[in-house]
């Protein structure tokens, strides 16, 4: 009897595990929009190596160094916040929702110094959510650097948009 009266207790336990389980705290998804710790944007080593010039990269979001953490860029289409450094000192891409262009300049032999100006979306015409800060933000870019994390553009001491390399 002892026996059958373990067995039950073990059973009981076995089919308890799963809910314990459950009841553990997942980490939030990465939600555009949303701010979390810098340590969940996932490295690439290959990043590193990428050209700034003729790669096409896009913003991940608005990083804060200080308190290691980034606002992650809304809204997060296929387009939204795209650009291209051309050979020629122009800069393509997209707003949030708006073709942009603009130009830039690139004094390496002053610490990986980058001036953009002029850069503006063709229209203003549904900008939506964090487009006229990232307008705003990028004609503040005073330098650069490429790492495992992709493409910072510091606009600020501690302050920098953080860009993955796309296709």
């Amino acid at each position: 009897m002892k026996t059958k009266g373990l067995k039950i207790l073990y059973a009981g336990l076995i089919l308890l595990v799963p809910l314990f389980g459950g009841c553990q705290e997942n980490e939030t998804p990465l939600e555009p929009g949303s701010t979390v710790s810098l340590d969940r944007i996932p490295e690439n080593p290959t990043y590193a190596s990428l050209p700034l010039i003729g790669t096409k990269w896009k913003l991940i979001g608005f990083v804060d160094s200080k308190l290691e953490m980034i606002k992650l860029a809304e809204p997060d289409s296929s387009i939204s916040y795209t650009l291209i450094f051309e050979e020629d000192g122009l800069l393509d891409g997209y707003t949030s929702t708006n073709p942009a262009s603009g130009k830039y300049l690139i004094e390496r032999d002053s610490g990986n110094y980058l001036q953009i100006s002029t850069f503006r979306p063709n229209t203003y015409i549904n900008e939506l959510f964090d487009g006229r800060n990232y307008i705003d933000t990028m004609n503040k870019v005073n330098s650069f650097s490429i790492s495992t994390r992709g493409l910072s553009l510091l606009y600020e001491k501690d302050k920098y948009l953080l860009f993955k390399p796309i296709k």
